[in-house]
């Protein structure tokens, strides 16, 4: 029986990695000199990725000094922001943007003075995320 439900779960995944593609609506287009931006809001998302960083004084000193695009105004996203990202790129909806959102990224909640952390795939195979906290990361800015 256990061997039937793997069964099912790889071929849900199958599924799903081929109607999203179909069903996912563009929400990014590409930006300025490494940019992606959202289309409903206007958010602006860092492509690239800073090197490893290992404190969350290291990540906001990278932020503060980040000028990309024509702007200088970059800031840690929040992990909501950081699953909203992951959930577009997991529905296929960054359009040409080439935006990866695999490893550990830093956050600027408030409410935790910043963490670094993954959104990961449930171990259940449920299409469900879960935040798990990591040591180091890195950052992938963002601005409004």
């Amino acid at each position: 029986m256990k061997g039937q439900g793997v069964v099912s779960c790889v071929i849900a995944v199958i599924v799903l990695g081929l109607v999203q593609p179909v069903m996912g609506a563009v929400r990014l287009e590409p930006g300025d000199q490494g940019v992606c931006r959202e289309v409903e809001n206007g958010r602006m998302w860092q492509v690239e990725t800073s090197r490893k960083i290992r404190s969350l004084a290291e990540a906001e000193t990278y932020v503060a000094e980040l000028n990309l695009g024509g702007h200088s105004d970059w800031r840690l996203p929040s992990v909501g922001e950081l699953f909203e990202l992951t959930m577009m790129v997991d529905l296929h909806e960054t359009g040409n943007c080439s935006i990866k959102v695999k490893g550990n990224f830093w956050s600027g909640d408030k409410d935790m003075e910043g963490r670094v952390g993954a959104w990961e795939l449930d171990d259940n195979c449920d299409p469900e995320r879960q935040y798990v906290p990591k040591q180091y990361g890195v950052v992938r800015a963002v601005r409004n």
